[in-house]
């Protein structure tokens, strides 16, 4: 098992919100290996003492955890300053004969092809690991670029592509879902789903990150970057055994199954939209295009809505749709089953019926049916069966750090995974870039165009 973190970028947002209240939860829970330690890097001149009390100021802000865990939290930790592309300073951090050690690349996307030839000089070996955060490349031929380094300069360690979205709680609602329940196993199939929506939407606007997003847009942000993973849960198998190897390869030939969009479905089953001035709820909402740090020429979209077409067995003819957007009127994150009619001549009997939905929470650990019952004088009545699973104890991060430092790489992106979900999105980036698809838009805390759940 693991006993030492290392965490570059440890001065970073991603540390501050995310990882560190994350690994306090872990210590209130008692659920970190025996005497593990963690060094904190970052081109800074912090001292230890420095970056306690960075972290104090964090867990304040961001942790649940009680005051003994932050407390105990703070004394697990030291810094070492280290510019991360300079094999001698990575190497410097590490240690000579270093404890099995999980190294956090907490760090921008654009610096893995600097950071990673530096960590291959520090003698990285089998007990060791490495975890890169999402986004995993910017296009199809940077990930395969990616994964070849990692291949090649790093072929020891088990290395984490981290997804947040693949939480235990997440994968659990969805797998336990399927495969634990007979009643909903056998409709699981084409033969009796109409289509399948997957929907993050959002009543935020850019919050701060306006550096990173305007750059990415809502396809890269979230549809490429998390989407298809709820996809590949919603698509898959059955495994034959439920292990890391079995399971990650069922989500990998799931995303394999996704056809490649071709031009002339892009042009007709994909929709990209910005938010124009508006107000959500009291707030009065700017253009994107006025908001800080945005650079109007770059024409980011704001929502996005793709279509695809699925090519097995199961799937076939079952359209699925992903699509994300902000300065949406409410926050809403869901899958829905939409299931096929039932025959013409019981909705002639009975008219009104309306198909089954099954709904499930992505941020809300609910499971929503909507059913048809009886009703008076022979009548039928819409009726929606609902319930909610136990609240998580842990936040997903909690849950990721908890499976990286017990060595398990089920919750994680395979390289071929980070690679079919870049083939899936790349033909529809090039054709937005050449503006094949109009740029539409929409009244922030209105309704966005196109597929709607």
């Amino acid at each position: 098992m693991i006993r030492r973190m290392v965490l570059f970028g440890a001065s970073g947002d991603l540390a501050r919100r995310l990882l560190l209240p994350a690994v306090a939860q872990l210590v209130a829970a008692g659920a970190l290996p025996p005497g593990l330690s963690i060094v904190g890097s970052a081109d800074t001149d912090w001292t230890t003492e420095t970056f306690r009390e960075h972290v104090a100021s964090a867990l304040r802000a961001h942790s649940t955890a009680s005051a003994e865990a932050h407390d105990q939290l703070l004394q697990m930790l030291t810094f070492r300053p280290a510019d991360v592309t300079r094999a001698a300073d990575v190497a410097a951090v590490l240690g000579e004969g270093h404890a099995a050690t999980l190294v956090y690349l907490a760090l921008p996307p654009a610096l893995l092809h600097d950071v990673l030839p530096a960590l291959a000089a520090a003698g990285l070996g089998a007990a060791d690991a490495v975890a890169i955060e999402k986004p995993f490349g910017t296009d199809l031929a940077s990930a395969r670029e990616l994964n070849e380094l990692l291949r090649l300069r790093l072929p020891a360690p088990t290395v984490f592509r981290v997804d947040h979205f693949l939480s235990s709680e997440l994968v659990r609602r969805v797998v336990t879902l399927r495969f634990l329940n007979r009643v909903f196993s056998p409709a699981w199939h084409a033969e009796h789903v109409e289509r399948i929506d997957i929907s993050w939407l959002e009543d935020l606007t850019l919050e701060g990150r306006a550096s990173y997003y305007d750059r990415a847009g809502a396809l890269k942000d979230m549809l490429q970057n998390h989407l298809m993973e709820v996809m590949a849960l919603v698509l898959m198998e059955q495994p034959a055994r439920m292990d890391a190897h079995s399971f990650r390869a069922m989500r990998v030939e799931a995303l394999r199954a996704v056809a490649t969009p071709d031009p002339a479905r892009v042009r007709a089953s994909t929709v990209r939209a910005r938010y124009t001035a508006g107000t959500i709820g009291s707030r009065a909402v700017p253009s994107y295009v006025d908001e800080p740090g945005v650079d109007p020429a770059l024409r980011t979209e704001t929502y996005a809505a793709l279509t695809l077409e699925v090519d097995s067995p199961r799937w076939s003819g079952v359209p699925v749709t992903i699509r994300s957007g902000k300065a949406l009127a409410a926050s809403s994150a869901e899958i829905a089953v939409h299931f096929r009619p039932v025959p013409r001549y019981l909705t002639e009997q009975w008219p009104g019926v309306e198909p089954n939905v099954l709904r499930l929470g992505l941020t809300e650990p609910y499971v929503h049916l909507s059913t048809t019952l009886n009703g008076p004088d022979r009548t039928a009545e819409p009726r929606r069966l609902e319930t909610v699973s136990s609240p998580p104890p842990l936040s997903p991060y909690a849950n990721l750090v908890r499976e990286m430092l017990q060595g398990d790489p089920m919750l994680f992106i395979r390289g071929d995974e980070a690679e079919e979900a870049w083939r899936i999105v790349d033909p529809v980036v090039r054709a937005w870039s050449a503006q094949a698809v109009p740029l539409q838009e929409y009244r922030a805390g209105g309704t966005p165009p196109g597929p709607v759940a």
